[in-house]
């Protein structure tokens, strides 16, 4: 009798939010493939427990820090690192891992989002070039990031998805009482600049962010909800989430400008399944962007009379506001499914088990 294949997924982030997937109270995007993959005959899909390792907390800090630099950590190390002696592939979705190199029979595909910031050539480096050349894939969110990466591995851009099911794009269950633009995220956000362009308009901003990014001093017109190290579930709930995107008239992604990384990511194809214009500042990473594909206004950095005028634009034109959100839908109903999403993954990890 054949041998049944045996994939393992590590990333520990999803272990945590399993629960909340399962029940509808957090997006299924950030499954990042697994419920396709558990749905495979030809392979046997488990998610590695990273937690089930005990370590002194003082020696994972020592190995973490000193050891394990831009690694998902020890325990995450060592738990891939186990599982590779009874797994033909194990897909990472938190990234390159250490111990690769030291992977006999494995194949190992990771997700990479941009290339490594002072990567070096330390043995225990995850993006060491021996540790990246062990890969059998790279599954890359960007199409800089599949061009750097396929210098080590095939390397494959595979857009991500957004959860349609949540993200309806239906209207609000509850109008809201006044205008307000929505602003959302915690990574490489520039709230300030956006805080200095919404001074000049009279309709509301809200923003969710974390605490030590909220200046001292708001305009009126401006309303701040902290956020915790994960928002913004930890300030809202994700099904009040959906309902502020329906109520809102744009979604603002103010970033800092840096043109490798891909945040502002996620906010933005939620906006779009919501069928919301989007104001963004412009990014050179990812393959679709608000002024080029036509579902909102991109704008430049740091330039805050830029977020007054696209704010104006969209606040008081309500024909292209219904235009931009309506593309914005109609890309991600057509082109960011979970469905597809899911279909690139299991074929491409059925071409590497083929050869």
């Amino acid at each position: 009798m054949k041998k049944i294949k045996k994939v393992s997924v590590v990333h520990p982030y999803l272990e945590e939010r399993l629960k909340d997937i399962a029940v509808g109270d957090y997006p299924k995007h950030h499954l990042w493939g697994l419920d396709a993959l558990r749905k495979q005959e030809e392979w046997e899909t488990n998610l590695i427990d990273t937690q089930k390792l005990f370590l002194p907390s003082l020696l994972e800090k020592v190995l973490n820090r000193y050891f394990f630099k831009q690694s998902p950590g020890v325990k995450t190390e060592i738990a891939c690192w186990q599982a590779s002696k009874s797994s033909s592939l194990i897909y990472s979705v938190c990234g390159p891992l250490s111990l690769a190199r030291f992977y006999k029979k494995t194949k190992l595909i990771s997700w990479v989002f941009r290339k490594p910031i002072n990567p070096n050539n330390h043995f225990l480096a995850p993006y060491s070039a021996k540790n990246l050349a062990a890969h059998s894939a790279f599954f890359c969110l960007t199409p800089v990031a599949e061009k750097w990466f396929s210098k080590y591995s095939f390397s494959k851009f595979i857009p991500w998805s957004v959860d349609l099911d949540m993200f309806d794009g239906k209207p609000p269950i509850k109008e809201s009482r006044s205008k307000f633009f929505l602003a959302t995220g915690k990574t490489g956000r520039d709230f300030q600049t956006l805080i200095e362009g919404a001074k000049n308009i009279s309709v509301e901003i809200r923003i969710i962010g974390p605490k030590h990014q909220r200046p001292p001093h708001l305009p009126e017109n401006v309303k701040w909800l902290d956020s915790s190290s994960d928002p913004p579930d930890q300030a809202i709930n994700y099904h009040t989430l959906r309902e502020w995107y329906a109520q809102s008239v744009g979604v603002c992604i103010p970033l800092s400008g840096d043109a490798e990384d891909t945040c502002g990511y996620t906010n933005m194809l939620e906006a779009m399944a919501m069928g919301k214009p989007v104001i963004m500042t412009s990014t050179g990473c990812l393959h679709i962007n608000p002024k080029d594909h036509k579902f909102g206004i991109s704008v430049e950095k740091g330039n805050s009379s830029a977020w007054t005028n696209a704010m104006s634009q969209i606040a008081n034109n309500n024909e292209l506001s219904r235009a931009f959100g309506n593309n914005g839908r109609k890309i991600a109903m057509n082109e960011l499914s979970p469905s597809k999403f899911n279909q690139n993954i299991v074929s491409t990890i059925k071409d590497i088990f083929n050869g």
